[in-house]
């Protein structure tokens, strides 16, 4: 096993010559053979060896035994062993995570803490990656989801991850190394322990090679996956502008190389797009390509992908709008707005026709029903600007003004009990406009922020 992981390291580059090589100890079977394994190899290949091991407070005294035997293990081998012990249930439960996710984030959060510069060598191995592809199946992932496990990702590496279990099991019984088990590993209530001990036997019954088998799959699926991206990769040097991305040469490529290449783009400009996101935005383009017009999709985190001018651009973000707000006379901060309403007690037509404001909106404070509310454009709303007869679809008005995309689903709009008041930019809805009659009013001055 110590030649397969060489040919492994050697394979898929892993960076571990002249680096600090951090050994992710568990005191399982994994972990313990790819210990004995790198410090087989760390001479040879050229780097230090040291291991860490995070104590999640799960399992009460079993836990301490494996936090010992991670300790007292690398000791013998004459490896420093950096300990964490960290209470994980608690963490989960406030931040909202699963005790799996937390215990993730806990432990690799951990083992970068030990140095800039460091590489971590986790114990993956081949049945791990096929009980990924097997979860990530069940999700209904696309390819890059069923590419499973990565022997490489950043600075974590995964000398076993061709390695079988049974390999790894027959290699400590050979070279007599001890290592503990954790008794949750038999409980059916997490998934990936289903599939382990339920899931795969079934499939080992049709396929005694399963494993293995997966395995090839696994490297075909991760070729393919190389090639589409390499192609995503030339459309976007392609399609790159000064400006964005040009749509017409995005259209060109098919839906597998676009997609990838919108996934791409989605990642650049920070946002971390799911698989909705990026097929919305590539139904865009192409639809975009076929009926050019102005279209913004908007992205998970509150970003926006605008399509305007043949263009694709991800403009800055508007600061988020807040949730539905009572105005207040005075001053009134609506996310990245202010809202400035004054009541005018005498009011007359004629002086607001003397000393209106350009930006400034009067509606006739008789007509409100209840208090007025600040909110964010909702689906489905209509406005009546006073004075023209006719009623609107208010995205359609917003267009109309030519209120910029990304402004629109975060501008302010102007409501009461019996809905929409006025908005920003689009003026005042028929129901409360001003008139001969009007005995008082409200001023209200919308204006961005800065």
């Amino acid at each position: 096993m110590k030649d397969k992981a060489a040919k492994t390291i050697e394979k898929y580059d892993m960076p571990v010559n002249g680096k600090r090589v951090i050994v992710a100890l568990s005191g399982g079977s994994d972990s313990m053979s790819l210990l004995h394994v790198m410090n087989s190899l760390k001479d040879e290949l050229g780097f230090t060896l040291e291991s860490a091991h995070v104590n999640h407070c799960l399992r009460g005294e079993n836990a301490l035994r494996d936090e010992n035997f991670a300790v007292s293990q690398s000791e013998k081998l004459g490896i420093r062993c950096h300990v964490l012990r960290a209470d994980v249930a608690s963490i989960a439960r406030q931040s909202g995570m699963s005790v799996e996710q937390a215990g993730r984030k806990v432990r690799y959060d951990f083992f970068n803490s030990l140095g800039d510069d460091i590489i971590i060598a986790t114990a993956h191995n081949l049945n791990d990656r096929v009980e990924t592809l097997l979860f990530n199946l069940a999700r209904g992932a696309s390819l890059k989801g069923l590419c499973s496990i990565p022997p490489v990702r950043d600075n974590v590496i995964r000398p076993l991850i061709e390695c079988s279990k049974e390999e790894i099991l027959s290699y400590c019984e050979e070279n007599g190394i001890e290592y503990v088990t954790d008794e949750t590993n038999s409980e059916t209530v997490y998934s990936r322990n289903r599939i382990r001990l339920n899931v795969i036997p079934e499939l080992e019954k049709i396929n005694p090679g399963f494993i293995a088998g997966a395995g090839r799959c696994i490297e075909g699926l991760n070729e393919d996956e190389k090639f589409l991206s390499s192609l995503a990769e030339e459309a976007l040097k392609k399609a790159e502008t000064p400006e964005g991305y040009g749509i017409k040469a995005l259209a060109a490529e098919s839906c597998p190389v676009l997609s990838r290449a919108v996934r791409a783009i989605l990642e650049k400009s920070g946002s971390q797009p799911d698989r909705a996101a990026i097929d919305s935005v590539t139904e865009a383009i192409y639809a975009y390509s076929e009926n050019p017009g102005g279209a913004l999709v908007q992205l998970p985190g509150g970003g926006f992908v605008r399509l305007r001018n043949y263009i694709l651009e991800i403009p800055e973000s508007e600061e988020p709008a807040p949730g539905e707000t009572v105005l207040k006379e005075g001053e009134n901060i609506f996310g990245g707005f202010v809202i400035n309403l004054t009541k005018i007690s005498e009011y007359s037509i004629n002086s607001q026709k003397i000393n209106i404001k350009q930006s400034a909106l009067y509606i006739d404070s008789d007509k409100i029903n209840g208090k007025l509310r600040a909110r964010v454009r909702a689906e489905g709303d209509r406005i009546s600007p006073a004075g023209r007869g006719v009623t609107k679809q208010l995205r359609r008005l917003q267009s109309e003004k030519g209120i910029a995309p990304e402004i629109r689903l975060v501008c302010p709009v102007i409501c009461d009990d019996d809905g929409i008041a006025a908005a920003y930019l689009c003026g005042v809805d028929q129901r409360v406009k001003t008139d001969g009659k009007t005995l008082s009013a409200y001023e209200i001055i919308i204006e961005k922020r800065g």
